[in-house]
């Protein structure tokens, strides 16, 4: 389905010039996996805290990508508006927040079905991008990286190259890259993919130990000086960083007693500093959506001319420039 609401996301010049992704995952604060059987009688703060991520990308005039959680979508459609008349992308985050292991094939293209059509009927876009709840895209669900491609969406951002308790799939690549869907975790052009499926891995650093960088818990424990220097290091090597966050991150009202200490830890570690780092970051480097990455990518006809680095990461690529 044509949108009915068009998306300009940045200008060629733009386009050409922004190195790095933003992106925010849309979900109720307490739908978090270490929250949602430890809190009763939640108060929804999505609407407050849409505002206050809005606001800071709008002083830097940053456009970004918002994966929107549908159910979300359905019961504020005035804050996807919102998000898309700022003309910002928006994308699926699934329909009820529901990560991929708790699903089957089928159930996830129903998930995905629905999530697409209540962002459409909010805002008027088809989502063309889609990131799993708890990055649960993984050796055991990589089946989801095929209905993707089916259902239409260009992208996924659901692959987080190092290996947690939680998720995780250990020495992916930490570039975006082709899918190719018969060994999904490894680097192929876009000839070899034969899929037209492009993966953006969200950011780490290092090879044989890998930091996460990428935002999120990370984000909010890592001193800003430290995630500067990460995202610097990969912009000299070529890569672009992407970096994700939640909008309730930037609100500490959501802050509760009733999880137990290291859930709360986990949940609201530095959550009165994620605004003033992100205003930070923004000052010091380029940001855009995700889309625009990948349409920058198409057009660049080196994009899969691969060589090995020779740097600490022997098991990354980079294209011949």
């Amino acid at each position: 389905m044509a949108s009915s609401h068009p998306l300009r996301l940045v200008s060629a010049e733009d386009s050409a010039s922004t190195t790095n992704a933003i992106s925010f995952d849309v979900e109720h604060w307490h739908s978090a996996t270490l929250l949602s059987d430890a809190v009763e009688d939640p108060e929804d703060r999505i609407e407050e805290s849409v505002d206050v991520v809005l606001d800071v990308l709008r002083r830097h005039d940053v456009r970004a990508t918002f994966f929107v959680v549908g159910e979300v979508a359905s019961e504020y459609p005035d804050v996807v508006r919102k998000i898309a008349d700022a003309e910002h992308e928006l994308a699926s985050h699934g329909h009820t927040h529901t990560p991929l292991f708790e699903l089957s094939p089928d159930a996830f293209e129903r998930e995905l079905d629905r999530s697409t059509t209540a962002i459409e009927r909010a805002s008027g876009i088809e989502p063309v991008g889609f990131r799993a709840p708890n990055f649960s895209v993984t050796g055991r669900t990589d089946w989801a990286l095929s209905i993707l491609e089916s259902n239409g969406y260009r992208y996924d951002s659901s692959v987080f190259p190092v290996t947690t308790p939680m998720y995780g799939v250990s020495g992916a690549p930490i570039r975006p890259y082709d899918v190719a869907l018969d060994d999904p975790f490894h680097a192929s052009s876009a000839e070899q993919s034969g899929c037209g499926l492009v993966e953006v891995p969200l950011s780490v650093l290092g090879s044989r130990v890998r930091l996460p960088i990428a935002g999120g818990f990370y984000g909010r424990v890592t001193p800003v000086w430290l995630l500067e220097r990460g995202i610097r290091r990969l912009n000299r090597r070529g890569i672009p960083a992407t970096l994700y966050f939640h909008p309730w991150e930037f609100n500490p009202a959501v802050r509760v007693d009733s999880p137990s200490v290291p859930k709360r830890f986990v949940s609201f570690v530095g959550i009165e500093k994620t605004a003033r780092k992100l205003d930070r970051l923004l000052t010091a480097f380029d940001f855009g959506p995700i889309r625009a990455m990948v349409d920058r990518r198409e057009r660049n006809p080196k994009r899969d001319k691969w060589r090995e680095l020779r740097t600490d990461d022997a098991t990354d690529t980079e294209y011949d420039r």
